[in-house]
């Protein structure tokens, strides 16, 4: 079975460790709705976990435990439906505890489940559907470039009436022509790693960290870099990130008392000693003083601030659009990541 990662998360097979979590999960039965496998009792979802275990080792399936900081949020997957000459059919899903919903875990966690399908194991065509009033996955679905194909009117019972289901797909080479398109307009979110963080990497000088108080400030030096690979994180997004003390940081380059440059970072996987990673989420620099290595310093500063907090990786997440940071981002010794 596969492990695979991305910015924030890791998918791994299931193991019976994750019983509590997993059990959190499936018997929320708010949360779980739309879902035919409600548990009841532990002994119930012990058994759900032993199956997906199960279909994962048949080789029937690829179920991911989908996991944040070595603790078990949700999960994603697909079944084979039919083996072809030109590939498996198969059929995703996913699901998430509540209070990581509406932060795009699913859908990287679903984009790299399916990365995985068509470019590692010769999957030719993805199937998935839901049920026609739950707008958020039809979202999600959009989002990760299935067409709707089907609708079918009164088609299933659910909750003490006949429900309209949606169907919806994606080809290997719908998703290959989806790809091209990205590449060719080089407008594509691409991973970057150090896979080793060496003691090279320190930083020469004291870090400057952003204070509550400045948040207005730093947000203006976001701002003004919208268009760059992101859009300017919100004032409130800096607040936000500056709550949780333990884990998340912003760096920042003064000039006369002046904010100039920022970079949000975290650390994560803190309970995995061997995964622990810190994660530049975003660096800007004021378009009038960029070019003149306050970037660099930034980044340089970040990385040390992970090496002190016991990351053994640094993680980053690109536009190609943006050469120059592209262009940095290797010069330090990050690397693109074909494979996860």
């Amino acid at each position: 079975m596969y492990r695979l990662e991305t910015a924030r998360l890791i998918l791994r097979p299931y193991e019976e460790h994750y019983l509590l979590e997993y059990h959190k999960l499936l018997s929320d039965k708010k949360n779980m709705y739309y879902f035919d496998f409600v548990t009841n009792t532990l002994e119930e979802s012990q058994e759900s976990l032993r199956e997906a275990i199960e279909i994962n080792n048949s080789g029937k399936a690829r179920r991911f435990a989908v996991t944040l900081d070595n603790k078990l949020i949700g999960g994603c997957g697909y079944d084979i439906k039919a083996e072809t000459p030109v590939g498996k059919v198969v059929e995703i899903g996913w699901f998430i505890m509540p209070e990581y919903q509406n932060k795009g875990y699913i859908t990287e966690a679903a984009s790299k489940v399916l990365e995985f399908a068509f470019m590692r194991d010769n999957c030719v065509r993805v199937e998935t559907g839901c049920y026609k009033e739950n707008i958020p996955t039809q979202k999600v679905m959009e989002k990760l470039g299935f067409r709707k194909e089907a609708e079918r009117i009164a088609a299933a019972w659910h909750d003490g009436r006949m429900k309209d289901r949606l169907g919806f797909a994606i080809n290997r080479d719908e998703y290959e022509r989806m790809l091209d398109e990205h590449n060719s307009n080089d407008d594509i979110y691409t991973d970057f790693w150090i896979k080793e963080l060496l003691p090279e990497y320190k930083f020469i000088g004291e870090q400057d960290f952003l204070l509550k108080g400045e948040c207005a400030e730093a947000y203006a030096v976001a701002k003004s870099c919208k268009g760059w690979g992101f859009t300017g994180e919100s004032e409130q997004f800096l607040r936000d990130w500056l709550k949780i003390e333990q884990d998340n940081a912003v760096l920042v380059y003064k000039i006369e008392g002046k904010i100039v440059g920022l970079c949000c970072t975290c650390i994560y996987n803190r309970d995995a000693e061997k995964d622990v990673t810190v994660w530049i989420r975003m660096i800007a620099v004021t378009p009038e003083y960029q070019g003149q290595g306050i970037g660099r310093d930034l980044l340089m500063q970040t990385l040390q601030y992970g090496i002190e907090h016991g990351a053994k990786r640094a993680f980053l997440h690109v536009d190609l659009a943006n050469k120059n940071a592209v262009k940095l981002y290797e010069s330090v010794g990050f690397m693109r990541d074909y494979g996860g």
